[in-house]
Formats: structure tokens, C-alpha cells, sequence
């Protein structure tokens, strides 16, 4: 098989139909950018808003490339991708495993692409919370500069300068779907893609020392459960929109 034979974008009609089932969400998805006039006399308040309007085009930028990105696995995933049922005993032997055994090669070539951009999807979305971050820093006049425990400094200034947001943004890391998408992203990242079927070997040490080791038929995230995840995540970053656009957006 040759998987770039696999290889399409939709057809420029077929965009918002392939999005119809999150649209809702999608359309909430940037903020609203007002022309400006800076005071050329007042360098201080001028810089701050040519710096907050970058922030906000970048992050509707960044927006605008995850939908991209969402229509991209949305269309692979409706061209088909049947692993529901990922492995079953064997037509010629029930001692034996059969995996993915309704697929055909257009199947295997689906699921590639699919999982293709949607591990991209994972990483564009966790961008999406970091521009976030960077547009209170930047809203806020916080001047924190975007090194290593960037997040945290920003949440603990948000803490003094409004309450009401720090405590929102503070509790997203506690959100189901937030955890998920985050251990998917983790994964997919940085440990063992969970769109493949592992070795299915799991080693145990045991209270007295000893190595357990189990042999089984291995793990998989179907493309189903990446999916809903996926389209859940569309509704947080709605959410996320939401309860941040009235302190985002004015000057």
C-alpha cells in the first residue's frame, strides 16, 4: 500500500459540512478585534495596544489552524476507520489473534491520516491555552517574560489583578475532558502513541521483590474515543472563550 494514494483534502463545498456536527462550538472559536488608535505622543499606552491586538490576531490564527486541523481528521475518520472492533480470534485458528479484522487497505490508510492529524490536533490545542496565557499576560500589563514557569507567574499576578478569571483558568487543569485531552497529548508526545496497538507485555513488580510479567492482547484507543474526546474539546475551548472575551477583548 501506498498511503499518499490515500492522500485527499476536501473539496471547498464539502469544509462546513464535514464541521456541521461542532459548528456551534467552532464559531465561538476568536475574539472580536476592534480598530485602534494609539497615541503615538504616549509610547507606553501605544505599545500596549499594538501588542494586545498581536495577541489577539495570533491567537484567532492559531484558532483558525486547529479548525483546519479538525476538518482534516473529521474527513478521514468519515471516509471510515472500523476498529471498534480492533482484534478477534482468528478465522483459522482460535488460538490466534486477528487485528482490525474488518479492515480493507483503504481502512489502514484512513486510520493513518486520521491519527496523523489528530496528534497534531492534541498539540494545537494545548498553543491555543498557551496564546491564552499571553494575552492576560499581556492584558493584564504583567510584562512576565515567556520562560519557564510562564503559566504559573501569570496565575499568581491574576490572583491579585481579577479573581474571578484566575480562579476559572486555575480550575481547568481539574476538568475531566481538560485531563483527557492532556493525556492523550502526553502520550501521543511523549510516551507510547495510544492510536497503536502496544505490545500488550506488562511487567509488575511484586510486594516481595519478584518481576510479574503478562502477556495480553495489547491496548488501543480507537478512533472513535479520539474523536469524542476531540469534538469535547471543541466545546471547552467555546467554554474557555466564553468566560475570558469580556476581560480579553476591551482596552
Amino acid at each position: 500500500m501506498d498511503i499518499y494514494d490515500y492522500a485527499e483534502y476536501p473539496k471547498k463545498e464539502d469544509w462546513l459540512e464535514i464541521c456541521k456536527d461542532k459548528v456551534d462550538s467552532i464559531n465561538k472559536l476568536s475574539f472580536n478585534i476592534s480598530p485602534r488608535t494609539f497615541d503615538i505622543l504616549n509610547n507606553r499606552i501605544a505599545h500596549f495596544g499594538i501588542e494586545l491586538n498581536y495577541q489577539l490576531k495570533e491567537f484567532n490564527n492559531r484558532a483558525f489552524d486547529l479548525i483546519t486541523n479538525y476538518t482534516m481528521l473529521k474527513a478521514y475518520y468519515e471516509k471510515g476507520i472500523p476498529d471498534d472492533e480492533w482484534y478477534a480470534p482468528s478465522e483459522e485458528s482460535k488460538a490466534r489473534i486477528q487485528y482490525f479484522p474488518q479492515f480493507e487497505e483503504k481502512h489502514y490508510a484512513n486510520l493513518y491520516w486520521f491519527s496523523f492529524y489528530s496528534e497534531s490536533y492534541y498539540t494545537r490545542f494545548f498553543g491555543l491555552i498557551d496564546s491564552l496565557y499571553h494575552l492576560v499576560n499581556t492584558k493584564y500589563k504583567f510584562e512576565i517574560e515567556p520562560k519557564l514557569g510562564f503559566i504559573n507567574k501569570v496565575l499568581k499576578k491574576l490572583e491579585v489583578a481579577d479573581k474571578g478569571l484566575y480562579d476559572y483558568l486555575k480550575a481547568l487543569p481539574d476538568n475531566n475532558v481538560y485531563k483527557k485531552v492532556s493525556e492523550f497529548r502526553n502520550n501521543l508526545v511523549h510516551n507510547f502513541r495510544p492510536n497503536q496497538i502496544d505490545s500488550g507485555i506488562t511487567t509488575e513488580v511484586l510486594p516481595d521483590g519478584r518481576t510479574s510479567i503478562s502477556v495480553s492482547v495489547g491496548r488501543y484507543t480507537t478512533s472513535n474515543e479520539f474523536l469524542e474526546n476531540i469534538h469535547d474539546s471543541l466545546d471547552l475551548l467555546a467554554d474557555i472563550i466564553d468566560n475570558t472575551k469580556d476581560k480579553l477583548e476591551g482596552e
